[in-house]
């Protein structure tokens, strides 16, 4: 891909109210498979009309951006999160199956897609650190809907806030990606939910934690199983364990010989 076309599609994504505008066009012209194949293999792909009766994968995805065009302003990181919504659903060219009854599936398309989003985006740039996030967001996409439709647990939450390189644009990513499917009007709820969520995330990831110090103090070695016995510490962090409660339960967990 040459340097106009890269300028093109990142100025695109970054200042226009349709950005899909320019990826129907170079379908139209038969330029999109040369520019993004990845994005191409999208065109044609079938979802389940149940939950997507706009139409298959492209549809899905022009929709998609063009209502993270109107969220982009409120990004933390608004060329990440305009990426990431140009591919977050990827992985689909790969995953979906049409099943003997008919059903449609796209199962672990957010893992599938990882290695196509490297790809699309090591010709638009060369930021690994933004091509990091848009794999991040990628592989999370699909859970902030899903915990916020069945109100999860905190802990649920908090353990998925914390896998996120940035929460805030999960969830507007979220948004849009509900808001691209043209069967019911975005369900502001949802966004509340998660809002109330990060805040109740951002309280108890700043309250103290166990350290490795901590586990070493506690009779652990360095290596393998204090590493396994830190990020137990941190998943029951956000259960409500306190440290000294963490440490003798991953103390006791490594002494029964339970994998962490």
């Amino acid at each position: 891909m040459d340097a106009t076309s890269k300028n093109s599609i990142i100025s695109t994504l970054m200042t226009e109210q349709k950005p899909s505008t320019l990826f129907r066009a170079l379908l139209a012209s038969g330029k999109l498979a040369e520019a993004l194949p990845e994005l191409m293999a999208c065109v044609g792909v079938p979802q389940n009309p149940l939950y997507h009766p706009e139409g298959d994968v492209f549809e899905h995805t022009m929709l998609v951006v063009d209502c993270a065009a109107a969220l982009r302003e409120k990004a933390k990181n608004p060329l990440g999160f305009m990426l990431s919504a140009l591919t977050h659903d990827l992985g689909k060219a790969i995953a979906t199956q049409v099943q003997p009854g008919g059903k449609i599936t796209a199962y672990g398309h957010e893992v599938a897609g990882l290695p196509l989003c490297r790809d699309l985006l090591g010709r638009l740039t060369d930021d690994g650190a933004l091509i990091d996030y848009a794999e991040n967001m990628m592989w999370l996409h699909m859970r902030p809907n899903v915990l916020a439709k069945c109100r999860s647990k905190k802990k649920k939450t908090r353990q998925l806030f914390d896998l996120s390189l940035c929460p805030e644009d999960l969830i507007l990513l979220s948004r849009a990606d509900a808001s691209g499917k043209l069967d019911a009007p975005y369900d502001e709820e949802c966004e509340a939910f998660l809002r109330q969520r990060l805040e109740d995330y951002r309280r108890i990831v700043a309250l103290p934690m166990v350290t490795r110090e901590d586990l070493l103090a506690a009779g652990f070695s360095p290596g393998v199983a204090l590493e396994a016995a830190l990020a137990r510490a941190r998943q029951l962090h956000f259960s409500g364990y306190d440290c000294q409660h963490a440490i003798r339960q991953v103390t006791a967990e490594a002494r029964s010989g339970r994998k962490l």
